[in-house]
Order: C-alpha cells, then structure tokens, then sequence
C-alpha cells in the first residue's frame, strides 16, 4: 500500500460583499471581474452577491448595465471581453440550472440565454446574467453553476450577511468592499473561506496558502503550508536521568 499526500482544492460558491459604504464604482468593476471573466469558470468566482440594502437598486442597477455592455465574442475578435463556455455539455448544465430558477420564480434581469448572433453558434457561449428574486436557500444560490451567472441579494446588518454567507456547503474565497477597514478585518474574520479579499478580488500570490473550508477541499496549496503537506514530522524523546540511561 502506498499513501501519498492531498491536497484538495474543490468547489466554490464565494460571497461578494458591497457595503453602503465603499467605493461602489470600484465594488462594481470587482464584482463583474469576479463573475464573468472566464465566463464565470472559477472556482473563486463571486457568484453570490450580497449588498447592503440601502444601495442594493443602486448596485444591481449598476451590475446589470455592465453586464449588458460586456462584448461577448470570439476570441479572436479585438474588443472581446468574454468568450466561449469550455464545452456544449457544460454550457447546458447552466442552462439548466438557470431556467429551473426561473420556473421557481426568480427574476433574469439581463441574460439568461445564448447569443442570437448565428455566428455564435460554433462556440459554446452563454450571455452574462444576473439573476434577483431569490433566497440565499435557493439552489441557484446554494450550487456551484461554474458560469456567468451572478445571484444579487440584499443584506440589512453584520449578523444577517454573515449567516447568508456562512450558510452554504462551501468556503473557498469572499471578496469585501467597505472603506472601514475595522468593519472588513471583523467580517473576514467571520466569513467560512479559506481566502478573503478586501476591496480587490481574484489577487494571488504563490507566497500566500490556498484552499477551502467545508466541502471547498482539504490542505493547502502554496505558502509555507503548502510544503509542509509533503513533509514528514518526526518526535524524538530524550531521557535525561543518568541511573535510567544506565540501566
């Protein structure tokens, strides 16, 4: 038998925080960069957004004229911003999950569909979308979709929007958008996620671990802890009474 160390860095359902008080233009280019670069195909995309009630119009508001301005295209096509999903099977399975929250009731504010442009039609593609009317129980809200679908919920103080965004199967990454530096460390601190960013998104660095909470893996990639997965510890006992050395 041999036994070879792991580590698992698996699923994703990452909350993006915006709160009443941070840089909304800013929070809202972030948002869109965590969703729907790569067509959503992340397992850190910011796929549950959840945004303080008293600017919650104004975000969405915003979020979806971004989405809507995204220039979905060809890759070999100068200006595009977003291209092809990575399969046909794949961009079924988002199909399929966003038209059963649409049966459920949930509102499709932009997206939702293929492009209609019969250019379009060898490639996989799927529009950007942004999806409201949905509780955080949803399973549009609770499932790893792995594409340009964005979830926006509204959030009314600290104790509601943790236990939102703590009550998923998952804990890979969160982004926070605050100009309280005090507020951020508190909730990052609270968030079940093995990474968080602060006014930012998707910033790596191989100096820093990687990995999930919950059902989001096991171990860590990268950093000091990263090697330490592949090395051994060992414990060594000295006795230091002389009459029991010598016997």
């Amino acid at each position: 038998m041999r036994l070879i160390p792991a580590a698992l860095e698996l699923g994703g359902k990452s909350p993006h925080i915006v709160f009443a008080d941070a840089d909304i233009d800013a929070a809202v280019r972030g948002v869109a960069a965590g969703i729907f670069e790569g067509s959503g195909q992340s397992c850190i995309a910011g796929s549950r957004l959840f945004v303080e009630r008293s600017v919650h119009a104004r975000v969405l508001d915003m979020i979806t004229r971004h989405a809507k301005s995204l220039r979905v295209d060809l890759p070999d096509r100068a200006g595009a911003e977003m291209g092809s999903m990575a399969s046909f099977a794949h961009r079924e399975r988002v199909e399929s999950h966003v038209e059963r929250a649409r049966a459920a009731g949930a509102d499709i504010v932009v997206g939702g569909s293929r492009p209609s442009d019969g250019r379009f039609r060898g490639g996989a593609f799927y529009l950007p979308t942004v999806i409201t009317g949905v509780t955080n129980g949803d399973a549009i809200c609770q499932e790893e979709i792995f594409g340009p679908v964005l979830c926006v919920l509204p959030f009314d103080d600290e104790e509601d929007l943790v236990a939102q965004a703590n009550a998923t199967a998952y804990g890979l990454a969160a982004g926070i958008w605050t100009s309280s530096y005090p507020k951020a460390w508190r909730v990052a601190r609270r968030i079940d996620a093995g990474t968080v960013w602060i006014n930012t998104y998707k910033q790596l660095s191989i100096a820093a671990p990687f990995g999930g909470y919950k059902s989001s893996g096991i171990g860590r990639e990268k950093g000091i802890e990263g090697m330490r997965l592949y090395q051994q510890v060992k414990s060594v006992f000295w006795g230091l009474d002389r009459q029991e050395a010598a016997a």
